[in-house]
């Protein structure tokens, strides 16, 4: 009887430590703004929010893994689901979460993209350009720097950099009144393992446009 009490006071526990709180009495209007429904993954993760009344956060837990990946203080917390990490598509061996820097319209979301079997972070992809669902060849493209795209493949994680022409994203917004450089690439196709995308650009405020077509043999870097 003593071994079971034990064992009754030992699992009451262990719940108490791992369930969520996902409640604040000094503001319980928060249950309308924050979803703590939890997305359990094929291989067994879950991620999650929670929040009390200092913060919200999302968790990853996966067997005797839990960790917080993110978080927002009191302050922002309203905001919750608007600023910061606001959402996350599985993959074959990874999570992407979507990650915006500003609540509202209309700047193009930052990506991240995690591990789903340990919770840690493969990389930072930098701002959406293309994304692509397809159960056999998932990927994004995405603008990492003024000079620089990457296309990762979301099957293996693996990232390729894509250069682009010096200068011609800096010159572009300097001379037009197009306030994102995700705006200027368009015309993206993958024919036969090799990746294009049309880069539009200007020179001048009195120039017209242009464009160049940035390439990536996708065969030759997944070798």
């Amino acid at each position: 009887m003593k071994g079971a009490l034990i064992t009754v006071v030992l699992f009451f526990s262990i719940h108490l430590a791992f369930s969520q709180k996902c409640s604040c009495s000094k503001n319980p209007e928060l249950k309308n703004v924050i979803s703590c429904e939890a997305t359990q993954f094929e291989n067994g993760a879950k991620i999650y929010w929670d929040y009390d009344c200092n913060s919200s956060w999302i968790t990853f837990q996966n067997g005797k893994i839990r960790k917080k990946i993110f978080t927002l203080e009191k302050e922002f917390i309203e905001f919750t689901g608007r600023l910061g990490y606001r959402s996350w598509t599985e993959y074959k061996n990874s999570f992407l979460v979507e990650n915006s820097v500003v609540s509202g319209c209309c700047q193009p979301g930052e990506y991240i993209l995690y591990n789903k079997n340990n919770g840690e972070k493969i990389i930072e992809l930098g701002t959406i350009i293309s994304i692509n669902h397809d159960g056999n060849n998932p990927y994004t493209i995405t603008l990492k720097t003024d000079n620089k795209l990457l296309y990762t493949d979301l099957n293996n994680n693996k990232s390729y950099a894509i250069k682009i022409p010096k200068n011609k994203i800096e010159s572009t917004l300097k001379n037009t009144n197009v306030l994102y450089p995700e705006n200027l690439f368009e015309n993206i196709e993958i024919k036969n393992g090799l990746l294009s995308i049309h880069l539009r650009y200007k020179e001048s405020k009195q120039s017209n446009w242009k464009v160049e077509v940035i390439k990536l043999d996708i065969k030759k870097h997944s070798r």
